[in-house]
């Protein structure tokens, strides 16, 4: 069954739980959250195709820029040592460089709340929750290299940023076969893994209200300055309008 075939409505919270308690679950289940309903493409390749880039340019383009990553990264990186690619990478990610990872959560109702904690570009746009059971787990090794991948595998970051830890996080690592920009739905061996709930726009405020009354909130996914800050609009003026 292909993904676009997996389409669950949900109004609030207790549909979206009630779903996943009721469904069959395998060992490993993660979430991805989206305020609009666009495939599961990592940042980068979207990057690219949006601005014509042909897809065997993208490895040498993530490569210089993990590069640039690297060398002026170094006094903001919480340690100093040599990072793998895949720790930097998911630093780097986190930070809102584009990159071949695309963001999970191993916290359903983290999930949730990223689809919901911000309005959709557009009136119309649905918002998303896309979840995937049994994902093809990889363990990260000591000389892996990331740009070599033969498969798309889902990886579990060391919790080396404390924005990785309150969020649960797991990464897809693309495998680019410098061919196409194929989202991950569209791969053969996830097509059937993936189901997507969807969220009507005049939903997310509920459930943005109701997310907040069991602790999920910019401040606990965020915990940083920024995290605060938002969560303190939030609370005096978002929730007032």
């Amino acid at each position: 069954m292909k993904a676009s075939e997996k389409k669950i409505p949900i109004q609030n919270v207790t549909d979206f739980i009630d779903y996943l308690t009721e469904g069959s679950s395998s060992s490993l289940r993660l979430f991805r959250g989206q305020n609009t309903d666009k495939s599961l493409l990592p940042g980068i390749m979207r990057l690219a195709q949006d601005n014509q880039i042909p897809p065997n340019e993208v490895d040498d383009i993530e490569r210089r820029m993990l590069e640039r990553f690297r060398k002026e990264s170094v006094p903001m990186l919480p340690e100093r040592r040599n990072y793998l690619d895949w720790e930097l990478m998911a630093i780097a990610q986190h930070w809102g460089m584009p990159t071949r990872l695309l963001d999970w959560t191993a916290n359903a109702l983290a999930g949730l709340w990223f689809a919901v904690s911000t309005a959709p570009p557009y009136r119309k746009d649905l918002g998303v929750v896309w979840v995937i059971d049994g994902p093809n787990e990889r363990a990260i090794a000591k000389g892996d290299n990331i740009f070599e991948l033969r498969k798309t595998c889902f990886f579990q970051p060391p919790h080396i940023d404390r924005r990785i830890a309150a969020q649960s996080s797991w990464f897809s690592v693309y495998r680019h076969n410098r061919a196409e920009y194929l989202p991950l739905e569209r791969q053969a061996r996830y097509a059937n893994k993936v189901t997507k709930f969807t969220i009507k726009p005049d939903r997310f405020e509920l459930l943005r209200k109701e997310l907040r009354l069991l602790g999920v909130h910019h401040a606990s996914l965020f915990p940083d300055l920024y995290g605060l800050g938002r969560d303190i609009q939030t609370q005096f003026i978002d929730f007032r309008s």
